[in-house]
């Protein structure tokens, strides 16, 4: 599709890196132009605009005056610092074409809506700028409150309430109708569908995962003449406790995936031994059980290793998402949509998380995935061939056809 690879280049261009990423972290001067040009696509077509509190934007297509239900689809615009141009983007503006699509089939169908359907933009997914991620789709949803969203801090203290009253989305005219249907469409971001030649894959569920911050506490000396044995060196105990991490999953051999991907350190000085150290580490695992006997060892051993050189440690913050299932009749839909189109249909768990995962709590969700080269994400290299791109829009269009007009 022409107008669809448009779209993504257009919106590629906001945020973009030297190297041919896209850099737009929630509440930023970027992420205001992405969501002020959404917002003019969503006017261009004739869909209402709604944004709500936490700036999560809407594009709604009344297409059954009638009803107060609404099928959603959508994704998210925000990036990491090192993002490509399909992760979220892609569902976002597929999500927009599609609804524009399926507006037209009924409008050239009198009668066969049953509903009414809405693209979203949901707030701040990607976590990057302000934790927890999955923030805009989390209070949608009510697994989180506006109030405490608010609050997030990034890493100068500026809350995301500030950060988005900043950019003008703290939002007034929240969506009126009931959701009834969420449906997203994402690149995979692994290498599984392209592993077997898959064009769609209808994703089941979620693998837990457990996000747990640390503060090693040592103290701070001068690099040069403090003795070593004196020394309590609080980095030299969060290296150690990355490389017990990489240990520990490997001495369960089940298959988890596990990181530590981000660190800070106090004073940060190339002369002052740590006197502090921050590190964000998860695990993730399809099996509860698997991650909880990884984490709760991890965590013995480094408390211990770091005691054994003078370091304390403390946890600021301990997160388990636990391994979550989506709405069974929608993987059955989408199955049944891709087969109908002569699709290759797989269906397995996503590792990552994704809007779908939050929205859940509230409405039945649904998350299509198609394939990434290489299985590449979170990186400018990012890239899903154009065929599989429209063989995802044309699933995600049927299936929110399907859905709107269905009658019970």
């Amino acid at each position: 599709m022409t107008e669809l690879r448009n779209l993504i280049t257009s919106f590629a261009a906001i945020g973009a890196t030297d190297d041919g990423g896209v850099c737009r972290l929630a509440a930023t001067a970027p992420d205001k132009q992405a969501r002020d040009l959404f917002l003019r696509e969503i006017g261009n077509r004739g869909l209402v605009p709604r944004i709500d509190g936490i700036g999560n934007m809407f594009g709604v297509a009344i297409i059954e005056p009638g009803s107060n239900d609404v099928v959603i689809t959508g994704s998210h615009l925000d990036s990491q610092p090192t993002g490509g141009r399909y992760d979220g983007a892609y569902g976002v503006l597929a999500g927009l074409l599609a609804v524009e699509e399926v507006r037209g089939r009924c409008l050239a169908n009198p009668g066969a809506a049953r509903r009414n359907l809405a693209v979203a933009n949901w707030t701040n997914e990607e976590g990057a700028r302000f934790q927890p991620s999955l923030t805009g789709s989390s209070v949608f949803a009510g697994g989180l409150s506006l109030q405490d969203a608010y609050a997030c801090t990034d890493g100068d203290g500026v809350t995301l309430g500030a950060a988005l009253a900043a950019i003008g989305y703290c939002g007034v005219t929240p969506l009126e109708y009931r959701p009834v249907r969420y449906v997203e469409l994402h690149v995979e971001q692994g290498d599984r569908l392209e592993q077997v030649s898959g064009d769609v894959a209808a994703v089941s569920g979620a693998w837990m995962t457990r996000k747990i911050s640390v503060v090693f506490e040592g103290d701070y000396s001068h690099t040069g003449p403090m003795p070593m044995p004196l020394r309590r060196d609080a980095l030299r105990a969060a290296a150690r406790a990355i490389e017990a991490l990489y240990v520990e999953v490997a001495s369960e051999n089940a298959g988890a995936h596990a990181s530590a991907a981000r660190i800070s350190v106090y004073p940060n000085s190339p002369n002052v031994v740590a006197g502090q150290a921050r590190v964000w580490f998860e695990i993730r695992h399809e099996d509860e059980a698997v991650v909880v006997a990884i984490s709760d060892r991890f965590l013995e051993r480094i408390e211990r290793e770091a005691r054994e050189i003078g370091v304390g440690i403390s946890i600021a913050a301990d997160e388990k998402r636990s391994a979550s299932s989506l709405d069974r009749d929608g993987v059955e839909l989408v199955r049944s949509v891709a087969r109908d189109l002569g699709f290759k249909i797989e269906t397995f768990k996503t590792i990552t998380g994704h809007d779908a995962l939050a929205i859940q709590k509230r409405v039945p969700a649904s998350l299509i995935f198609v394939p990434s080269q290489g299985g590449l994400s979170h990186n400018p290299r990012e890239f899903t061939t154009q065929d599989a791109l429209d063989k995802g829009y044309a699933v995600l269009a049927e299936t929110l056809w399907r859905m709107v007009t269905a009658r019970e």
